[in-house]
């Protein structure tokens, strides 16, 4: 199936878009493909899934998208350096799956 149909936003075809695979910054591949349509559609889907589920945008909501990641705005805190915390069982004081 090339061709996918968004009801709203139009038609997107797999097969002549132009796919480029995300990198982690260090080059390695990860595991987006962002997909580019002649008719200005933009789609993501899994590299390693390329016939299963894609999510498309319209130009307008690519560019928008795309500047709220420059912008940090789906920038998210990590755990790194946070302490590991047992969760306690609230019945008998002892830690939680034991």
């Amino acid at each position: 199936m090339t061709k996918r149909e968004h009801p709203l936003k139009g038609e997107f075809d797999t097969a002549t878009a132009r796919w480029e695979r995300t990198t982690h910054e260090d080059g390695a591949p990860a595991a987006l493909e962002i997909g580019y349509a002649d008719n200005g559609m933009v789609a993501l889907r899994m590299a390693e899934d390329p016939e299963g589920d894609i999510l498309i945008y319209t130009p307008s909501e690519w560019e928008a998208f795309v500047e709220g990641v420059r912008d940090g705005e789906f920038d998210i805190e990590t755990w790194d350096d946070e302490p590991i915390v047992e969760i306690i069982d609230d019945e008998d004081g002892t830690p939680a799956g034991r």
